[in-house]
């Protein structure tokens, strides 16, 4: 019947039509994607930084949060490669964390690895907590009065914006 011949040929038309537009989006994405990627692969005695705040739970409000957070903390030794995606550290004892982690979250280690690794931080919900070491300035700006706090681990603060 040549109606239903018809119609099997539009509908071929279409399904190439449809599996052509298919390749080109598929095309667009691995650009975007190949774009940013960075293809990590980490070998057993490696050292590597550790990402801490890659997620925060829904709900929990992060008053630590800021650009001038540190990002990357460690560095930590690879122990072990259990798959291409996740690596095994050699983490303190005392590290509330699990020691296996996603090779998303580390960044590799350059230059002379450390004597031992260094402690991580205290987390509180899965931000670090800063302690303070002392106050070094006060005042009272526009009716808010401002503190000036030397935290444990930072490097020496100037003063009240960048004046001594």
């Amino acid at each position: 019947m040549p109606a239903v011949a018809q119609s099997l040929a539009e509908r071929d038309e279409l399904l190439a039509d449809v599996c052509l537009h298919l390749e080109q989006a598929q095309k667009k994405m691995k650009f975007h994607y190949d774009k940013r990627h960075r293809d990590l692969s980490f070998a057993v005695g490696d050292w590597a930084w550790l990402r801490l705040r890659h997620r925060m739970a829904s709900g929990i409000v992060d008053s630590s949060k800021g650009k001038l957070c540190p990002r990357f903390f460690g560095s930590y030794q690879v122990v072990a490669v259990i798959n291409p995606v996740a690596i095994r550290l050699a983490l303190p004892p005392i590290a509330r964390i699990h020691d296996v982690v996603h090779v998303g979250l580390l960044k590799p280690f350059k230059g002379d690895p450390p004597a031992s690794p260094p402690a991580l931080p205290r987390l509180h919900h899965g931000a670090v907590v800063l302690a303070p070491e002392r106050a070094l300035r006060a005042r009272l700006y526009r009716g808010v009065r401002q503190i000036l706090v030397q935290w444990q681990g930072a490097p020496p603060v100037i003063g009240f914006l960048g004046r001594s």
